[in-house]
This record gives C-alpha cells, sequence and structure tokens, in this order.
C-alpha cells in the first residue's frame, strides 16, 4: 500500500429536579470494518522489513488461519473486512458466509494487486468481483453491495481525475446499484462515490487534526450539494513502515494514539469507522495480535468500538431529538455559525460543532439544560422564563472554572477541583509542554490600571512570568474594562465589535455579529503573547482570556482567522468528565 496512504437527551414534558430517567436505547447502526490483506505465505514474511510481526508466521490460504482471524475480530466487535483482491478473498468470503454475522468487501487495488494495471483489467477483474456480491457475508451498507477504493490515484496513471472515476462508475455500476467507497482527500469526487475515507492519517499530528479536517469538508459539501453523505472517519493504532520502504513512524504510543482515534471517530459522530489496519504487517499497522504487544490492540478495539456503538437514546414522547438540545439554543447557533457552516462568509466559528447531543447537569440541587460546542457551552437555567429575552439561553463562565478549579454546580455552589493544565491555544498539552495553561491564568489575572495606546510586548510563560519580548505584530491596548479591571487590545476590539453576515432563522443579513459581554463576559487577564506549537510548528499568539472564551490573534494567519477563538468548550468537557 501507499504511505499516503454524549449521550443524548431525554426531557420529560414537565420540567422538574426529579432525577432523569434513563433513555430508551435504539440499536446501533454504527458499524466498523478494518483492512485485511491475504497475501501472507512462507514467501511473503521478512521479520527484517517488519517493525513487529505476528507470534505465528502464517499462511493466509489456511482455512483455520481465516477462521480465527474472523473470530478474533467478531469478538472485538468489527463487523467486516475490506480483503485487497485477488489474493485469498474468495475464500475468506466463503467462511464468513460459513460463520455467519461477518461480512467482506473486496478493495479494488492495483498496487496491492499488479495485475490490475489498465482500464481493461480493472474492469475485468470488478465484473469477477460482482460474481460473489450475491453471497449474504458480502458487505452491503444501504443494501448495496460495497467497493472499496482506498485511494482516488490508483486508476491507471495514477491520475484519480474525476473524468476517469466517472467513466469507471458509469461503465461498471450505471444504475448506481453498488455502494462505492472512495478514499483520498478530494471532496469534489463525492460526485462520483457514495461516501470518502483517508487511508492513512498518520501524516497529522494527531488523529482528531485528520478527522476534524475530514468532518469539516463532508459538511462543506453536503451543504453546497444538498446531500447527506456519511462520515467514515478511520482509526490507526500507528504506522511504522521504516524498514519496508524508509517512509515514516507515527509512534503508537502504549495505545494512547489508537483510543484518541476512537475517542474523535465518536465525538464527531462517524457513521462508519475504518481500522486500518487488521494485518498490514510491513506498514506497522496491525491490530491483530503480535509478538511485541500480544492482544493489547484487540483489546483496546473491543473496549473502544463497544464506545464508539453505543446506541443513540430514542426521544419519548414530549421529549426533545438528538441534536440542538432546545429550539432557542438551536436558533442562537445558527445565528452566527450557519454561514460559517455553509460556507457563506470566510471566518472563525462562534460556538463551533456540537460536542454530541444535549445533556443534563446537576445545578441548584436539580438539574439544567447544557450543550457544549467547541467553543463554549450553551445552558437553560429556567425553562419556564420568557424563551424571546436575550438570556433565556446562557452562555458558560466555563474559564473562569478551568482558571480557579472550582467547578459551579449552582449559582452559590462550587466543587474544588484542580485548574486545568491544557494548553489555552494550539497543540493539546500532551504535544505542547512549554506553552501557558489554563492554571497559568490565575498567576496573571490580578487587576492591571489603565494602559491606553500601550504597545504590547509581554509574553507569558508557562509558570505565569512575564518577560519582554520583540513583539511579532504592533498591537496596542485600546479600551479598559472597570469592572474586572482589564485591557483589551485593538486587534479584540475590532473582532467584539465587528458586524458580519448571521443568519435571522429566514434569510441572510449583516448586523452585529454577538452581544460580547453576552459571548464573552469581561476580561479576566490583559493580553499577553505566548510560544506554543500549532500544527507542530512554534508559532507566536496573542492569548487573552475573558470569563466565558478566550481569544487569540495569530498574526501570520489569513484574514478572517488571525483572531480566533478557542476550544473552550472541548477543553471544559474534557477537565470535567475526563473525555
Amino acid at each position: 500500500m501507499s504511505r499516503f496512504a454524549s449521550v443524548a437527551l431525554l426531557i420529560a414534558m414537565a420540567w422538574s429536579f426529579a432525577p432523569v430517567a434513563t433513555p430508551v436505547q435504539a440499536a446501533s447502526t454504527k458499524k466498523v470494518f478494518a483492512y485485511y490483506y491475504s497475501w501472507w505465505n512462507r514467501l511473503s514474511w521478512d521479520p527484517s522489513r517488519m517493525s513487529d510481526r505476528p507470534d505465528e508466521l502464517y499462511d493466509s490460504k489456511s482455512e483455520s488461519v481465516i477462521r480465527l482471524q474472523i473470530q478474533q475480530a467478531k469478538d472485538a466487535g468489527i463487523d467486516g473486512f475490506f480483503c485487497t483482491w485477488r489474493y485469498s478473498c474468495a475464500k475468506v468470503l466463503s467462511v464468513a458466509e460459513a460463520m455467519g454475522g461477518f461480512s467482506v468487501a473486496f478493495s479494488v487495488d492495483p498496487v496491492g494487486d499488479p495485475t490490475l494495471n489498465s482500464n481493461a483489467n480493472i474492469r475485468k477483474n470488478m465484473r469477477e468481483m460482482m460474481g460473489y456480491m450475491s453471497s449474504p457475508a458480502y458487505l452491503k451498507i444501504d443494501n448495496k453491495p460495497v467497493f472499496v477504493f482506498w485511494n482516488d490515484t490508483i486508476l491507471p496513471g495514477r491520475v484519480g481525475t474525476k473524468s476517469g472515476w466517472q467513466q469507471l462508475r458509469d461503465d461498471m455500476d450505471p444504475n448506481r446499484e453498488q455502494f462505492w467507497l472512495g478514499g483520498g482527500v478530494n471532496f469534489g469526487l463525492l460526485d462520483v462515490f457514495d461516501a470518502l475515507h483517508f487511508y492513512d492519517i498518520t501524516w497529522e499530528t494527531s488523529s482528531g487534526k485528520a478527522m476534524s479536517s475530514y468532518n469539516r469538508k463532508l459538511n462543506d459539501f453536503n451543504s453546497s450539494r444538498g446531500t447527506n453523505k456519511p462520515f467514515v472517519a478511520t482509526v490507526m493504532p500507528g504506522y511504522d513502515d521504516m524498514r519496508y520502504r524508509g517512509g515514516h513512524k507515527k509512534a503508537r504510543d502504549d495505545g494512547a494514539y489508537y483510543r484518541s482515534g476512537w475517542d474523535v471517530a465518536r465525538s464527531y459522530g462517524a457513521s462508519y469507522a475504518v481500522i486500518t489496519s487488521w494485518n498490514e504487517w510491513f506498514e506497522g499497522s496491525s491490530i491483530e495480535p503480535s509478538r511485541a504487544f500480544g492482544t493489547q490492540y484487540l483489546d483496546i478495539t473491543r473496549e473502544k468500538i463497544a464506545q464508539f456503538k453505543e446506541a443513540a437514546p430514542v426521544v419519548a414522547p414530549g421529549g426533545i431529538a438528538p441534536g440542538f438540545a432546545d429550539s432557542t439554543m438551536k436558533k442562537l447557533w445558527q445565528r452566527g455559525d450557519l454561514a460559517v457552516e455553509q460556507g457563506r462568509t470566510a471566518r472563525s466559528w462562534i460556538w463551533g460543532p456540537r460536542l454530541g447531543d444535549g445533556m443534563l447537569e446537576a445545578y441548584n440541587g436539580g438539574q439544567r439544560l447544557v450543550q457544549y460546542f467547541d467553543k463554549a457551552r450553551m445552558e437553560v437555567n429556567d425553562p419556564a422564563a420568557n424563551r424571546s429575552s436575550a438570556w433565556y439561553v446562557t452562555n458558560g463562565l466555563l474559564v473562569n472554572e478551568l482558571m480557579t478549579g472550582r467547578m459551579q454546580t449552582g449559582e452559590t455552589s462550587f466543587v474544588q477541583r484542580p485548574p486545568s493544565e491544557e494548553v489555552l491555544a494550539g497543540d493539546p498539552a500532551v504535544v505542547n509542554g512549554d506553552a501557558p495553561r489554563y492554571a497559568t491564568l490565575a498567576v496573571v489575572s490580578t487587576h492591571q490600571p489603565p494602559k491606553n495606546g500601550e504597545v504590547l510586548t509581554l509574553q507569558m510563560r508557562r509558570d505565569g512570568s512575564l518577560v519582554p519580548i520583540s513583539a511579532p505584530a504592533v498591537v496596542k491596548n485600546t479600551r479598559y474594562v472597570a469592572e474586572t479591571g482589564h485591557n483589551i487590545p485593538d486587534v479584540f476590539e475590532t473582532f467584539l465589535q465587528q458586524s458580519g453576515l448571521i443568519y435571522t432563522g429566514s434569510e441572510y443579513t449583516v448586523a452585529p455579529l454577538f452581544d460580547w459581554v453576552f459571548a464573552f463576559g469581561y476580561p479576566i487577564t490583559d493580553a499577553y503573547w505566548i510560544k506554543t506549537n500549532i500544527a507542530g510548528v512554534p508559532r507566536w499568539t496573542l492569548v487573552q482570556a475573558f470569563q466565558r472564551r478566550i481569544l487569540t490573534y495569530t498574526p501570520t494567519n489569513s484574514a478572517g482567522f488571525q483572531v480566533e477563538m478557542g476550544n473552550v468548550g472541548q477543553h471544559y468537557y474534557a477537565w470535567r468528565y475526563g473525555k
């Protein structure tokens, strides 16, 4: 292969502070598949070119081996294999049919099978593959047999043009009776394919970044076409083809990388997850039992698939459907972010994507309705209040809590916890050791005098010390907020006062994007420069903490994205729930 290769909410008709009944669970429709290679025999095993290998070097043609592998996969919760044609795929399908409860789809791969070296040969082999699609074990999505194409450049000539793929599909599936799962990052090809996935995501610093980008681009496509193509997430334990082809390596970190991939797939609501791989030993991405790891990765797979497939609650009469927890929350989100989601404007998110569905949290001895987003949390503290009030839905003081560790459980009640050690901006703390944390803010949160006109030249370090630097951009303080005793610089003042494209519920118009006190609260620090890794690269970013949000200014970003809101909702959810 190539190297490029929340629980939903149940609300009673009448609100009360009594315990909420456990939601009725529906059967999960989420499925998990794994790339499977059946080319192993006594001649193909070369341990000198592998970073790990199975306990026993097996022959892929052995029925007992196939049966064992399928049983191991089933026990871990995997629903099917993507078997690279041709090798022993027909036999794998036959064994799966005999065992039951497991599926196999064929992967069309001219790299794995060099006989597929022409358009004619690809079509000939695909017609042969179609002969097996009547098997009850052949994988189907939406009742359509699945063809898998791991990359968009595998057609002869490695061009991967839209016209080439269109011609192939028109020839082989003119009535669109099959489900074609394409590969790569060309989302325009979704005009041809039924879904896209990416074979190898280890080129990214974290699986979260890769899948975040994929999810965003898929949403953009669906919005532009009025379609509902499913999100297919990729999950990998790691990668290492250094001995095989001198390519690249992604450390497994004792399973941490694999676990994070599953968490991301679940948080973004993927319909399907693809594991790369079951047994690609040359590329060091296998999860089947091995000499180095034993059954560790099957054990993690079993645990994480169970979480991934957790059934969504069925909403009882009088409840609300999964999605936005409250119609007013939805309206508030759409006002500022619908235009961003649909690509109608080039600016950063105000709320960002939902982190799951609505939920009830303890508050004032009872419960309140909340919903988390990437950038913040929405709350309904009094469901009997006037829905037309601008403060019916409020915006949590999350930064205050993350900075102090005082988790608010009522108007005057708190639970003391350690402050958050997540990084304020940039890559996560696990790969960004020197950048300031939320806990750092407590050191620099003391009241300051007015500093109007003063140029910002101080760097905040992780320990909260402030040192003079040659600033990467000229930024001046322009506003003093007496309520909290802090200064706001020009770049943030302009951002807070901006107008832009908003959605009224029926049409788009230009208006102020937000009431900044409602959206951000008052500043609780002055603004300081920090050095933080962004996509693995150290960069200067100006950071200021407000009661509800973090604002960042990165002068090297493109216009419209120089000022952004930090991922406070995401960070708070992880701090509060350990997820």
